[in-house]
């Protein structure tokens, strides 16, 4: 049996069948429940110049799971809609009107940011809420309709957690790369600078193109400036091992932060190590320095992944959809009654103190950020590369508060 693993609506939207993403495992992941399967909304951007297939992998995996191992939601298998975005705001809202005429009640965010964007008022206007694990521009968009929900924060968590733990290294300036998209801008300018500076370090964003990249020019351009740190806010995998390694070449001896990049460490051994990376969860490479229960968490998203055929995938972006997924059914198999948008917004609005799948505890009480009703954390984690490339946190306890007033005085309410 394979579960719908489709463009939403692309029977009826023909313009958008170009988007339509069949998945590599052929498995079988429904556990043998029976039963009207609960059908999930997923918006993965895993096509296009900056396409991360992992978050697509990942929400098959966690489908596996919440069948195999958890018995469906209610007993009911659950059955994933995969729209499959390019990062654009036009297949966004194709997305998000199949999702609408699915009536499907609930739509998971894999990390789409300027899809994501684009669908929240359509979405919104339909009641049909949001949940993600890394939130892009959806947690400020449908604010105003109060049906997004991040577990692990809004988009001011990447930014201010980056330059919390850089100014917490002694770093005074940074130059990181990012993929230079309007969305990319604005994170940069109205975000990351302002919140580096009430910290006392001044970031400059690298803008690139992720099309034949040249990582010896991009490596230059960052050194150029002689920052105490280098590296990336934000790129596809391959570039990111691509940059840290022209940044080793180059002679660059600082601090190298690779964001929630993880395969390089892999693919560049020694080079990788000391880099910082900013995953938001426990992540496999952190295994031999996290807690026992942490563990077993870490060996049931390999065990998954190994079950649809993505053994080799276990990156960071995989590893967001299949623990926010996990997280969605445990929240959704309380629910009495039809499974409606408006008892899915309902059960999220209700979540307190909930363990969330290697994450911190997570609240959705609206009162977690300043003016982000849909952020249900302000906890961060970081990790320094080791030289035996595994991954042990900045902080002996995991994860860390983040200050949200310094946010709140750059952001506003």
């Amino acid at each position: 049996m394979r579960t719908r693993k489709t463009l939403a609506g692309c029977a009826a939207l023909a313009v958008t069948l170009t988007a339509c993403s069949q998945p590599a495992a052929d498995t079988d992941t429904s556990g043998g429940l029976s039963g009207d399967p609960v059908v999930l909304g997923v918006q993965s951007q895993d096509t296009g110049p900056s396409a991360y297939p992992q978050s697509t992998y990942g929400a098959e995996a966690a489908e596996w799971y919440v069948n195999n191992e958890l018995g469906g939601i209610g007993g009911r298998p659950l059955e994933l809609d995969v729209c499959s975005g390019d990062g654009t705001p036009e297949t966004g809202v194709s997305c998000a009107n199949g999702f609408v005429s699915s009536d499907v009640p609930v739509v998971f965010d894999a990390y789409d940011q300027a899809s994501v964007g684009a669908m929240t008022p359509i979405l919104g206007e339909a009641g049909i809420p949001i949940v993600g694990t890394l939130a892009g521009q959806g947690v400020a968009e449908a604010a105003e309709y109060g049906t997004a929900f991040y577990f692990s924060g809004p988009l001011e968590t990447s930014a201010l957690g980056m330059v919390t733990v850089l100014a917490d290294q002694g770093a005074s300036t940074a130059a990181l790369a990012v993929n230079d998209v309007p969305s990319s801008h604005g994170y940069v300018d109205d975000l990351v600078k302002p919140l580096a500076g009430e910290l006392g370090l001044d970031v400059t964003g690298v803008y690139t193109t992720v099309d034949n990249l040249n990582y010896q020019v991009l490596a230059q351009t960052e050194l150029a400036g002689e920052p105490d740190v280098a590296g990336v806010i934000s790129l596809p995998e391959e570039a990111c091992t691509g940059l840290v390694q022209a940044l080793r070449q180059n002679g660059f001896e600082g601090t190298v932060f690779a964001g929630s990049c993880s395969q390089f460490i892999e693919q560049l051994a020694g080079e990788a190590a000391g880099a910082i990376v900013q995953p938001r969860l426990w992540v496999p490479r952190s295994y031999d320095n996290a807690p026992a229960e942490v563990q077993e968490q870490l060996d049931a998203f390999a065990e998954a992944m190994e079950a649809v055929g993505y053994e080799d995938e276990q990156s960071a972006r995989s590893l967001y959809s299949f623990a926010g997924i996990v997280n969605l059914a445990n929240i959704l198999d309380e629910v009495e009654g039809e499974l409606t948008a408006q008892a899915v917004t309902d059960a999220m609005k209700g979540v307190r103190d909930l363990p969330s799948f290697l994450g911190p505890e997570v609240t959705c009480d609206g009162e977690q950020w300043p003016g982000r009703p849909g952020a249900c954390s302000h906890e961060a984690i970081f990790f320094e590369v080791q030289d035996d490339g595994t991954l042990a946190p900045v902080s002996e306890d995991g994860f860390t508060e983040l200050d949200t007033a310094v946010a709140e005085r750059v952001v506003g309410t």
